[in-house]
């Protein structure tokens, strides 16, 4: 049997012109970076692969310049489908100059498009992405001019009387799979990863498409040294492996590896420090005392990450249920820049089936941050200023969840402090994050009031619900503030102001404030 094991250099020469490459990610965790490298070499000495299109289900990049920026060569990268771009600056502002095509799409559906396509099925049905700008009749996930001169990826279909998007099914003819161990049959661990995301999925779909399967791992063993059980994708769906420089092996963002991330072994004493009081501490305070004791509980990137974190400092963790999208379940997400993992996670599952367990409405709440918002709840994180962002696994999420938290800052750049128990305004900052135009619609809040969903907005400054006429309303206002001048006259439209809005609690804006000591429900 001809050996599976070459070098990156050599298995680059397979993939050919005009490829579909397709990759699972949680940003760096997943990514085998090196293939790009390896890639754009190939392409500059030979000039093949000529017009190649990357799949992704969430970010390929650690920062300007790596991962899918490496791409970037004329001619050589035509078309990204992701759900994220914000670790790769570059791509995003290419696709703003229309060098290539972007389509930015919801991250659990493009993990449903990988499924589907190993199934050799026609595509996805799924209600995710309606009435947004992935819906067709706004701008069908396009974000460059180049995208948009192509077909749909997705039309709107009618089924018994109700309103579905259909994503036509795509094809894959190179998966790129990172990976712990192979051995010498092409058996992949996957040990030191701190995520199964959809590896297997992947693979198949691959497989079934007539593809090929490509490995980057940390090392090569010897045949029959892997336990069966911890063969994530067997070596019947591998076609080559290469083994990894350290530099291009990373675990998260952050971490070339730690086993607390890959949850190889478990800790009282985590990596996590307490925030310091500051406005952003105030908002995590406040959306806290939104959660449900024993429910399921997704918790966002960024700022989402320190509502969590307060559990854990409470040593309350036992009583909630934290999840992120990449398949992680209990314990507590892993802030910063190595958020995907969770620190003492009960268990970590393939992503696609988290996403089974989100899309089908067994998520009780969602903590997420927002980027824009306007009088009707809708949330825009797609594009923020010239910045293409994108919604990662935000709208598979927000669909099925009974209640939706939003958290962020009031303005943006604004500067404050706090003193004697009250948030103190140093600095308006120079734009509201409540405006009336908004370039994208990420989340629709008509859509999700109908849906008989919960939506509360926590800032800084101010907290609001939506009702049932998908109005925001002013519930709560930080004590210390001027009502006009530091909230309502930053607003880009007036809100409906509750007849009973209250001060928020006093004691949010304490130094030594603490979790139990709060009405947690």
């Amino acid at each position: 049997m001809k050996s599976k094991i070459r070098s990156v250099t050599e298995i680059v020469t397979l993939v050919k012109d005009e490829a579909r490459i397709a990759f699972t990610t949680s940003g760096i965790g997943g990514l085998a970076e090196e293939f790009f490298g390896a890639l754009r070499q190939q392409y500059e000495q030979t000039n093949h692969p000529k017009d190649i299109t990357v799949i992704s289900v969430a970010g390929l990049s650690r920062g300007e310049g790596t991962g899918i920026d490496l791409l970037l060569a004329p001619g050589l990268l035509k078309r990204y489908i992701g759900s994220h771009i914000h670790g790769a600056p570059l791509t995003g502002q290419a696709a703003l100059d229309n060098q290539i095509e972007l389509f930015i799409i919801p991250q659990g559906t493009i993990g449903l498009l990988y499924r589907n396509a190993a199934e050799k099925g026609p595509g996805v049905w799924t209600k995710v992405g309606l009435d947004t700008y992935v819906d067709p009749r706004q701008s069908g996930g396009k974000m460059s001019d180049k995208a948009r001169q192509q077909d749909d990826l997705m039309v709107v279909e009618n089924l018994q009387g109700e309103e579905w998007l259909f994503y036509k099914s795509i094809g894959i003819d190179v998966a790129v799979i990172k990976a712990t161990y192979a051995d010498e049959k092409g058996n992949l661990a996957f040990n030191h990863e701190p995520m199964n995301l959809q590896a297997l999925t992947m693979a198949i779909a691959a497989k079934n498409s007539g593809g090929i399967v490509i490995a980057q791992v940390e090392q090569v063993v010897k045949r029959g040294s892997l336990q069966a059980k911890s063969v994530l994708v067997p070596g019947i769906l591998v076609d080559y492996v290469y083994k990894g420089t350290p530099e291009y092996h990373q675990q998260t963002f952050a971490t070339s590896y730690s086993p607390l991330l890959s949850n190889e072994i478990r800790s009282h004493d985590l990596p996590i420090n307490p925030a310091p009081l500051s406005a952003k501490l105030v908002i995590a305070r406040r959306a806290a005392l939104e959660l449900k004791r024993n429910t399921i509980i997704n918790i966002g990137v960024g700022l989402p990450c320190i509502v969590s974190n307060l559990f854990y400092e409470a040593n309350l963790l036992d009583q909630y249920h934290f999840t992120t999208d990449l398949g992680a379940v209990g314990g507590v997400p892993a802030p910063g820049f190595d958020y995907g993992p969770n620190y003492n996670a009960e268990a970590v599952i393939n992503s696609g089936d988290m996403f089974d367990l989100y899309h089908g409405g067994g998520l009780e709440t969602t903590v997420l941050g927002f980027g824009e918002i306007n009088q009707n709840g809708n949330v825009n994180t797609t594009l923020l200023g010239n910045r293409i962002m994108g919604p990662g696994g935000m709208m598979d999420i927000a669909e099925g969840a009974k209640q939706i938290i939003f958290v962020g800052p009031f303005m943006v750049k604004d500067k404050s402090h706090i003193e004697n128990n009250q948030l103190v305004i140093d600095d308006q900052g120079n734009k509201s994050k409540f405006t009336d135009a908004l370039s994208y619609v990420t989340f629709n809040g008509s859509k999700a009031v109908k849906a008989g969903k919960k939506i509360t907005i926590v800032t800084d400054r101010a907290v609001f619900e939506l009702n049932k006429e998908a109005k925001l309303v002013l519930t709560e206002v930080a004590p210390g503030l001027d009502l006009h001048k530091d909230v309502l006259d930053q607003m880009g439209f007036s809100p409906v102001v509750a007849d009973d809005l209250k001060v928020m609690e006093s004691h949010l804006f304490e130094e030594t404030w603490s979790l139990k000591n709060g009405q947690t429900q």
